[in-house]
Parts: C-alpha cells; structure tokens; sequence
C-alpha cells in the first residue's frame, strides 16, 4: 500500500493544513477508516475523520482534537489512562449527567471521545424527545410557533407572494400559518370608488397617495444599493424584467386601482394567473393597493395539505384574515374542504364537553381555521372598525395597529359569511375590548394585539393579562411600521403567557433567532412552565415562577466549519477573522411593572452583552480572552430566558457596505447544558450547517 502526505508550510492556515491520503488501489489491503484508527490524534493533529469503533465517523479540526486531549489528559490526572472513578466523577461534576452508568474499568482518549459523544452526547442544548411530549393540556396551554405574513418571502414591500413560503416554514416547524385571502373574480375597484370612499380625515400614518411615493422612494434606493453590492462583486448589472414580471413588480403593483382598466387586469390575468378566476387569491394588500402578485388559494391550501404533516402529527392552525365578500368565502369553505378532506376540523369534535378547548392528542394531524364569527352567529366581524374616531383599532392580524395607519371607511368593512364563520370551531377570532367582557370567557376566542398594544396594557393590566392567558388565547403581531419585515421580541410576550407570537420568517434577526431557541426539536408546540397553565392559580408572571440570580461563564475554545459572511467569497477565507458575541436575553428589572419592583430594588449596570477576540480562518481557534462572563444577573427564568450567539466577521467590522453577521445559534436557558459542549451554527438564511464552537459552559442558578 502506498500512501502520501501533503502538508501546507503555512502554520497559521488551518483550513489548508488538511493533510491528504491517497491510496494505491490495487495494494490497498486496509481501509482508510482502517487506517484512521490506528493513527495517533497527537500524532496527526489537522483537520481528519475519527473512527469512533463501529459506530460511527466523526470529523474534528485540528484546534478541536487539541482542546479534547487537554480534557482527556486533565481527567486522566496523570494517570496513563483514565479510570472509571476518574471519568464518573467528570461526568457527573463537569457535564451534569445524573448518575452516568460505566462497565469497564480504564478508558483510553478514544474509547473516552466513543461514549463521551454516543453514549452521553455532547450537543450544548439539551434534546427534547417529541415522542415524550405531555400532549395531554388543552391547546391554550402551549406556545405556538407562529408566523405572520406567510405568503411573503422576503422584504413584504419587495417581495412576491409565493406558496413556496408556506412550504418553508411548515418544513421549518411552524404550527400556525397566516392567510390573506382577497376576491379572485373581479377587478380592484377604479380609482373614483377609491376616493369616494375614503373619510375626510386620516390620522397619523400613510396616506393613500403617500403610501407609494415613501415605497417607489424605497424602491429606488434599494435597487440603487442592490447595484453597488453587484459592482463591487464584480457582477454584471441587472437587466431589466421580463414582461411577465414586470406587469406585476412589487411596485409597478403598488398603484391605486383606478390607474389599471378592466382590459389590462384581464390581459395580466391571461399572461400571468396560474389559478382559476372565479377562485380566490392571496397576496398582501393595503386597502386599494395591490403589494405582491398574487397567488391561488386553492394553491396555498395544496401546498398546506402537501407539508401540513410530513415532519409531525400535531395540529396546524391557518389564521385567515379574509378581504373577499361572501361569494367568495363560499368558494373559500368548498376549497378547504375538498383539498383538507378529514384533516379539517370543521365540526365540535365527538364527545368533547361543548366549550371546553380540545387536548393537544386529541387533534392530532387536524387543521383548525382562526377566522372571525359571521354576525349571525352572535359576533360582529370587524367590529374594531366601528369604534368611535380617535380610538385605536384593533384588527385581527395587524393590518391596522396602533393608529400607525389610516381610520379605513366604515363601508369597506368584510362581514364573515355564516360558512365560513363556522369553521372557527376551537380558534376564533375575537375583537379586544377588555379583559372583563363576556366574550374573554368563550373558551375559543383569541386576542390579536400589536407588540406595542401588549406593552401598553400590561403596564396597566399586567394580573388581568396573565389571568387571561393562564386560560385562553392571546396573539401577538409585529406593529404595522416594520415595513421592513423586522420582529419584535418573542420572549418579552412569551414571559406575558402569550401563546401565538407571529413573527415575518423572511427576516433572520433577533426576533427570529428566538424563536427557534424556543421552538427547536418541539414540533411547534411547547408546554407552558408550571404556574402559566389553566390549573394554576398564580395571578402574575412574578407569582408564577420564582426569578433566580445566575451566574454563566462560558469558554469558547475552537471552532469549525464556520460558514463565511454572505458577502464573503470562499477564496478569501484566510482572511476571515471570526469572533463570538454573545448575549443574554432575560427579563430585564425596568421591563418590569412597577408594583411587581421589590421594595429594595437598587439600580446597577448589568452587561447583558460579551465578546470575545478574534480567531482566524473558518476553523479558528480562540486563545486570548475567550472567556464570556455573566455574573449575578437577576431576574432569571430559565425556561423563558435565552443565551444567543453569533459569529462575525472582525475584518468587516468597521465597514459599512458589508454585512459580517457570518453565523449565529440561539438555546433556551433551560436546555443549556454544562460541561464541554459543541454549539451548533446556523446561517443567516435559518438554516443548519455543519459549523460547531466546542466550548466550555459553566452555569449556576441560586
């Protein structure tokens, strides 16, 4: 057998230090794994595959394997080997396994790494089995991993609607999907109707005329920004669109109805429609304005019905905010039930009390509809559009929040057919007023509030809020300004006992980092703590839980496969110089309402925020300062507070034409676990790569 080693003389060049076997075939009398196996870690200290006996390979930078033999060699204590005592105790003491079972009597650094990582596991977020679930809590007992804007993929003043949207965050866990659906089978109205029907006066906010100059300003300057990225990349210029995209571009779209005639609706119809025209559609829209092309119904429901159930069994929830007369929500009732057959829940479930909300197992593989009641069933549709002038709307999914938007015409009101108000069976949609209306006891209602509006009344009605959501359900939606498709803060709402905080899944930012703290490995539905449940007698968030002081130290050793900044062409990884933040989010003393202050509250500054210094290359190690240091932070609880990551690039720092945001992970305190840990990395499109920090955590909770 022949063999040849090739070695890069550059030291300070992990990612080229990738020593490289080649075999002679025809001699080869061993296999590489073989061969592996028997080479000495110190021996071969770059970037390899470890056989881990028959059980599996594992790949290890060089920088990693070095930290993982300083442990083994701290452990073994100067022993040759280490003995079972040896490795009991670090189990126990250092990675907090509970009484850790071990058969033979000394471990060498192999058989060590072996059970260290299949036996114990070495992931830092604790698993959670779906399979042992409590499925067993009515459904208003658990957060929902909720998105907002489904049918949009990208900036929504930009972006197109797409049924591809609902097929990723269905494929990304998401448990409660959100449905604009407006009339299929006849134009906008022309722009006279639009003026009529418009009040004398708006308050704060766009305007009709407005809305698309600050979004054609928008335009122009993104576009502009777009071009420059190309430039500088050395990419060829954009051509303009073809015909069929350019009739419905964002914003040739974003024009009053009157400024198209019947016969070029009909004429986009005819180039461009993939659904039927009498069916529905969905897209985003703003009162007259048309803001992304839209898509079929029918479409949407298909493409539910095709990922609904694929990666689990527990219920999905299709919020509809509906802006089709009562024709089409006929039409809208028929689609359902042909594409969702049994899967619908469309009738009280067989044998359960009437009202009184289902179990989770008991909908399993179930779509429920989150639609308003029609006003023959007892609820008036819309009825936030009713209130006197000056007083804050309140629509059912945000698209007027906050008095950030025009007071839309009392006529332009959608009332919910008889058909379709029905299938709000267990999630119908409820008009706020306050916590002491007879409708916040109908055991199905769900509140929809903007971030802010949750803000504003639980400085006021903190108890009343809790109380509610101990019991029923509450939604929360970003604020109508964030144009720009950005989210609030899930956990601030999560810590109110919110159940559904709907977020824009095009945007990978805080809001969304989060949320996938929460929700990974849960299959879109995660159990209320004890003391947030409809058994619980607790009447705030402060009795409910007990806040803790933690103390969290956590070393960060070595990384690899640390995927580049998106601006960052792979040949010019030699000069990635990533460095770790990390952050903390817990409740903060001032988010707090001020009967909730202890009495001997003092202020002080607390760094919610540490860094680290920078490595080098996409498989760095971390020697200076490598420390992040959290210390006597109050305030704690644990399963509705985070620790966030992110990895940047220190060589893009101070530029302000790129992005060095190259990766980042998000766990929930809860799961954290200690001990020597590998953290795994996601990209900036929310996806999982093969990127890992191997760090020590060290956390305490008094």
């Amino acid at each position: 057998m022949c063999f040849t080693m090739q070695k890069s003389r550059d030291p300070a060049q992990p990612t080229k230090l990738r020593r490289r076997l080649t075999a002679n075939a025809q001699n080869a009398g061993h296999s590489i794994i073989q061969l592996t196996r028997a080479i000495s870690l110190g021996f071969f200290p770059s970037p390899t595959v470890i056989h881990l006996g028959n059980r599996a390979d594992i790949y290890l930078s060089a920088a990693i394997q070095k930290h993982l033999r300083k442990t083994y060699d701290a452990c073994r204590n100067g022993q040759p080997l280490v003995t079972r005592e040896q490795f009991q105790k670090f189990l126990d003491g250092t990675q907090g396994e509970a009484m850790p079972k071990l058969t033979e009597q000394k471990y060498t650094f192999e058989k060590f790494l072996e059970l260290l990582w299949l036996d114990f596991g070495v992931d830092a977020m604790k698993p959670s089995p779906a399979a042992e679930k409590d499925l067993s809590w009515p459904m208003s007992n658990y957060f929902i991993n909720s998105s907002h804007n489904t049918y949009l993929w990208g900036f929504q003043l930009l972006t197109k609607g797409t049924t591809n949207a609902y097929r990723r965050v269905l494929q990304k866990g998401c448990r409660c999907v959100e449905i604009d659906v407006w009339d299929g089978d006849k134009p906008l109205p022309t722009g006279d109707q639009v003026q009529g029907n418009r009040p004398p006066s708006h308050r704060r906010g766009f305007s009709g005329s407005s809305i698309h100059s600050a979004a054609a300003q928008v335009k122009g300057t993104v576009s502009r920004e777009i071009e420059k990225r190309r430039e500088k990349r050395g990419m060829p210029k954009q051509h303009s669109h073809s015909p069929r995209c350019s009739q419905f571009d964002s914003f040739a779209t974003l024009q009053p109805a009157g400024t198209k005639t019947s016969s070029d609706i009909d004429q986009l119809s005819v180039k461009s429609r993939s659904f039927p025209r009498h069916e529905p559609i969905v897209m985003h829209g703003y009162y007259d304005y048309q803001l992304t092309e839209p898509v079929g119904f029918r479409e949407v429901c298909q493409t539910i019905r095709e990922e609904a159930f694929k990666s689990t069994n527990l219920p999905l929830i299709v919020s509809l905010e509906v802006h089709a007369r009562a024709e089409q929500q006929e039409v809208m009732v028929q689609i359902m039930k042909q594409e969702w057959k049994d899967l619908l829940v469309d009738a009280p479930l067989d044998g359960l009390p009437k009202h009184q909300m289902p179990r989770l197992c008991d909908l399993q593989r179930k779509i429920l509809i989150k639609v308003k009641k029609s006003a023959s069933l007892g609820e008036s549709t819309n009825s936030s559009l009713m209130l006197p002038p000056g007083s804050p709307g309140l629509n059912d999914d945000g698209s007027i929040s906050d008095g950030e938007r025009p007071a839309p015409p009392t006529t332009r009101k959608t009332k919910i057919c008889d058909a379709l108000g029905s299938l709000g069976i267990y999630t119908h949609s409820e008009h706020f007023d306050k916590f002491e209306a007879a409708s916040s006891k109908v055991a199905s209602h769900i509140y929809s509030l903007s971030e802010k509006q949750i803000i504003d009344l639980y400085t006021t009605k903190h108890k009343e809020m809790f109380a509610h959501n101990r019991n029923f359900f509450m939604r929360a939606y970003p604020k109508s300004m964030r144009v720009d498709s950005s989210n609030p803060d899930p956990a601030s709402c999560w810590r109110k006992g919110v159940q559904m905080v709907a977020l824009n899944w095009q945007s990978c930012d805080e809001g969304m980092m989060l949320n996938t703290g929460m929700f990974a490995g849960e299959d879109g539905w995660v159990l209320k703590p004890a003391g947030y449940r409809s058994t619980d007698a607790c009447i705030s968030q402060y009795d409910a839980i007990p806040a803790k002081t933690l103390e969290l130290f956590i070393t960060v050793f070595a990384g690899q496969h640390i995927p580049l900044p998106e601006d960052m062409k792979p040949k010019h990884t030699k000069h990635f110089r990533p460095f770790v933040k990390c952050e903390l989010h817990v409740e903060k003393p001032e988010e707090r309402p001020s009967e909730a202050m202890d009495a001997d509250f003092r202020p002080r500054e607390i760094d919610y925020k540490q860094r680290i210094d920078h490595g080098k290359t996409d498989h760095p190690e971390f020697l200076q300062n490598n420390i992040l240091r959290f210390q006597s932070i109050p305030g704690v609880v644990e399963d509705l507070s985070f620790v966030r990551f992110k990895v940047e690039d220190d060589s893009q720092r101070w530029s302000f034409q790129r992005d060095g945001v190259a990766a980042w992970a998000c766990i929930r305190l809860s799961r954290l676990q200690t001990g020597y840990r590998f953290i795994d990395l996601y990209d900036m499109q929310g996806n999982k790569t093969e990127g890992k920090l191997f760090v020590l955590v060290q956390k305490h909770l008094r």
